[in-house]
């Protein structure tokens, strides 16, 4: 573990273990603290007993503590999303944290559990205030560069490393052992006014986890007056999801796969993403009863959402279907805040007991095998240390556990079809390849531009793709029919989509009289001169470049002055080797 906190004041730890109501009959300081309640995270067990009860027990505690207190839950995933029901009308939801776990053994014929989660939480709704942490920069362990690729962006980022995000790989911890290294950032994270103590609650040795969920009620619709011919082996339809839907035979799919609209005011085609969220949530509950009732017994449903949307999602499909995985996917989306948004939760029911995972078998195919495996942590992506890996014998794959780092957004607009949503090829690809064998049938209720089913075509399965907006779903039509041509669907085009998944305003296609790094380079020698970030007429009176540029060849100011306001990188860690390197990659490449 590396990091550092800006400005912080390291936190007193306290550390109890006792029963939670010794605590709470106990005296509480009346100070602003940060509490820490370290609940089982065995990933093996991934339930808490009475769980409703803990939740109930640690709402009391909260209600005698002062208004400006901090809660830190860390438990199972499954155990979090089976608490937050309970408080989510008395405490605020700030963040959930994905924590990955040491000392992890998977079973064989399972998907590996190798994260916990950590929930925080207030009774004051204002924002969560917290320091500004970076995370130290990781390097290849045979190219000795950062483990991302930086290109030619290094002049704006940090020297020492990126900011964090909720999803925290660089500390791992044992669920046998005490979290130090969690218990260290966060007294560094929250090491600000008005905090002085963080408490951390042992509650392990009082509280029991279990593997056992539920029992699923008879909330599951069994029957509907079904088409058919809705089963063919490819399947587009056009339509509302729920019409759609009603007319597919039950027990017919077998693995569901379900990426909604997240009601965050995205600008869909044809969807209104701005419902009520009681609205939001009963519409949700409509399909996802749909869905479990066309799934064949022992198949998958997987529902991809933010943590705070994926815990009712959990909660509902707790009452009709069989728990089996919690995926964090790691996909590191458009900053908003000193905590950057990386985490998206994949949650996974079975109906009924689940079968052996078809992507564990001994005897998968080496299509499927490419998708089911990842590179280790640390080693980068360049194609020429890839290169270098693979002629010097390098074993640098492992098997993917539910931890999913590797798989990264579509960041270029060459490879965008023209969706403001649009996931990565490799994300549908490896769930698919997880969960079904080959001839298998695929449903996706909001197909979008097709990526769940061209996958699916690609590794032979079956496939129903529904989507509401017909402007989609002619697009996934032309795509799968360029699949039938021989062309790569996913390849990079020569074209602009016009739909955008964020609200940054999209420079038009111009050739630079001189680089963007050039001018932001250009602006941090004026702000050293300063001794401060310049405004615009600064710039325009100092600088020797026009004006125009620094206007039309960025999207805003603070892109402009994203060099002014860091230091700078470097990818090698040790700059002495950098000349070795060089040649080194010279020698190579001729």
């Amino acid at each position: 573990m590396a990091h550092i906190s800006e400005n912080s004041c390291r936190l007193r730890v306290k550390k109890i273990e006792g029963r939670l109501l010794e605590i709470i009959n106990g005296k509480i300081a009346p100070e602003p603290l940060v509490w820490l309640f370290i609940l089982p995270y065995d990933p093996s067990k991934p339930f808490l007993k009475e769980s409703t009860k803990w939740a109930e027990s640690i709402l009391n505690f909260a209600n005698n503590c002062h208004e400006k207190s901090l809660f830190c839950i860390m438990t199972t995933p499954a155990t979090a999303a089976s608490l937050w029901p309970v408080m989510e009308n008395s405490l605020h939801y700030h963040l959930w944290v994905t924590i990955k776990l040491s000392g992890v053994i998977g079973e064989k014929r399972a998907l590996t559990n190798q994260h916990a989660a950590l929930l925080i939480l207030s009774k004051d709704k204002g924002s969560l205030r917290h320091t500004k942490t970076r995370i130290a920069y990781t390097y290849c362990p045979y190219c000795d560069r950062t483990s991302k690729d930086y290109g030619g962006k290094k002049h704006t980022y940090h020297e020492y490393g990126t900011l964090i995000s909720d999803v925290w790989r660089d500390v791992t911890c044992n669920p046998a052992e005490y979290p130090s290294d969690v218990i260290t950032r966060l007294s560094d994270l929250f090491g600000l006014d008005p905090f002085k103590t963080l408490y951390s609650i042992d509650l392990r040795k009082a509280a029991v986890a279990s593997r056992v969920s539920c029992n699923p009620s008879s909330n599951l619709v069994m029957k509907r007056h079904e088409t058919p011919e809705l089963t063919k082996r490819h399947s587009l339809l056009l339509g509302d999801c729920l019409e759609v839907i009603k007319k597919v035979p039950s027990e017919s799919i077998d693995f569901c796969f379900a990426d909604p609209p997240y009601n965050l005011k995205k600008k869909y085609d044809r969807w209104d993403d701005a419902l009520e969220i009681r609205e939001y949530f009963l519409w949700c509950d409509k399909w996802l009863n749909e869905l479990a009732r066309v799934l064949k017994t022992g198949r998958t449903l997987a529902v991809l959402n933010i943590p705070q949307w994926a815990i009712r999602h959990f909660s509902y499909l707790n009452t009709l279907l069989v728990f089996q995985n919690w995926i964090v996917w790691e996909g590191l989306s458009l900053p908003v805040r000193m905590i950057m948004p990386a985490n998206y939760s994949i949650i996974c029911f079975s109906k009924g007991n689940p079968r052996d995972l078809p992507g564990k078998r001994q005897n998968i195919d080496s299509t499927d095998k490419r998708e089911l495996e990842s590179i280790q942590e640390s080693y980068c992506i360049r194609a020429s240390c890839i290169r270098e890996r693979f002629l010097a014998g390098v074993c640098d794959k492992v098997p993917i556990t539910d931890l999913w780092w590797d798989i990264h957004r579509l960041k270029h607009n060459s490879r965008r079809a023209d969706h403001p949503c649009q996931l990565p090829p490799a994300l549908m690809r490896r769930l698919i390849a997880l969960f079904t064998y080959p001839k298998e049938c695929v449903l996706d209720p909001f197909n979008g531009v097709g990526t769940t089913t061209l996958a699916a075509e690609e590794l032979d399965r079956s496939f129903i793709g529904i989507e509401l907006s017909e402007k989609y779903h002619n697009i996934a039509k032309q795509r799968h029919e360029e699949i039938h041509k021989g062309l790569d669907p996913f390849r990079k085009r020569n074209c602009v989509p016009t739909a955008k998944n964020n609200y940054v305003p999209r420079l038009r296609k111009q050739k630079y009289a001189v680089p963007k790094k050039v001018l932001q380079l250009e602006i941090k020698r004026i702000a050293s001169e300063l001794g401060r970030i310049p405004t615009r007429e600064e710039v325009a009176s100092i600088s020797k470049y026009p004006k125009e540029y620094f206007d039309d060849y960025f999207i805003s100011w603070g892109e402009a002055c994203a060099a002014a306001r860091t230091t700078g990188m470097s990818e090698i860690r040790n700059l002495k080797k950098k000349s070795r390197l060089d040649s080194q990659l010279s020698l190579f490449n001729r």
